[in-house]
């Protein structure tokens, strides 16, 4: 009986899986995961994004992710009340996110952003604001 073709321990190092075309291991090579996939509770491959694309196209996040560091970013303008709207719409769109991304998502890092720029945002505005009124 002869192993079926999968991802199995490398028997040349620990850390990683290779695969088993059925007959010989192959040269391709992934680093094992902590937290399995499939639930099977065996090792898996590294399923993380490919690439530097993938943190630039916003594929396989929540609208809310890839809205909310928008709106924290234009917060920044030194514009009253609009500015303070924004930054909290970035705000609570970011918490969203963060939450969706938390619960089988991509995204935290942009909700992250979002709940950074906004809170930075509103700050400025409200200090805007106190000076405009205060010059008066």
């Amino acid at each position: 009986m002869t192993t079926p073709a999968g991802w199995y321990d490398d028997p040349q190092d620990a850390r990683f899986v290779r695969f088993w075309d059925g007959f010989q291991w192959s040269a391709n090579v992934a680093p094992k995961v902590a937290n399995p996939v499939d639930g099977s509770g065996s090792q898996g491959i590294d399923t993380s994004p490919p690439g530097v694309l993938h943190y630039i196209v916003p594929v396989g996040r929540s609208w809310q992710s890839v809205v909310a560091p928008y709106l924290g970013l234009i917060s920044l303008l030194p514009v009253p009340v609009i500015g303070q709207l924004l930054g909290i719409g970035g705000i609570v769109l970011g918490a969203i996110a963060l939450r969706l991304a938390r619960t089988g998502g991509h995204g935290t890092g942009r909700a992250i952003t979002a709940i950074v720029l906004g809170s930075i945002g509103t700050i400025f505005g409200l200090i805007v604001l106190i000076g405009i009124v205060v010059s008066r």
